[in-house]
């Protein structure tokens, strides 16, 4: 993964490209016992819309892509450690239980006979960067759960869109040419 400092002088040099950010639809669903990596994916996906204001100005265009659960191929719960303060650990301790069904939990998200493919994710990418310039969405949600996050994105983007007009600074929300 190039990191957008390493991309932006290239970009913004020649005022155009298109930065694309592979978030995650967890920000919004928040399930329970998963409180930094929730927490590291909303700053991931703030940084992102911030980010877009910015880099708009030189032209350059903004794609967050939002997955949703992914359980297969991956290695989120099954390889997430403990925490290491043991004396914390065992105050709650009664919360063990509810815990130890987390990965279970996000298996049972998705209908008899249907997976979450991350290469459904790839072809996404691929998708939204063979649109023509200016018509690329500025979200796509891949979430073969269908947690109905498409639709609680959808509502805050035209809101933080009105906030950000009302504040005085449309021309962020608008590619330069």
């Amino acid at each position: 993964m190039l990191s957008p400092r390493a991309a932006l002088p290239f970009l913004r040099t020649q005022r155009s490209g298109v930065l694309v950010w592979v978030g995650s639809t967890i920000p919004v669903t928040t399930p329970p016992f998963l409180g930094p990596y929730v927490a590291s994916k909303a700053a991931f996906d703030s940084l992102a819309v911030m980010t877009s204001y910015e880099v708009s100005q030189f032209g350059i265009e903004t794609t967050i892509v939002m997955p949703g659960a992914i359980p297969q191929g991956t290695n989120h719960f099954g390889g997430a450690s403990p925490a290491s303060d043991t004396a914390v650990s065992a105050e709650y301790a009664l919360l063990d239980p509810l815990v130890a069904r987390t990965h279970a939990a996000h298996d049972g998200l998705f209908k008899p006979g249907a997976t979450a493919d991350p290469q459904e994710v790839a072809a996404e990418i691929s998708r939204v960067l063979s649109l023509p310039r200016g018509e690329k969405p500025f979200r796509s949600v891949v979430d073969a759960s269908h947690a109905g996050v498409d639709h609680v994105v959808a509502f805050a983007d035209l809101t933080r869109e009105a906030f950000v007009r009302r504040l005085g600074f449309a021309e962020t929300l608008e590619l330069k040419p």
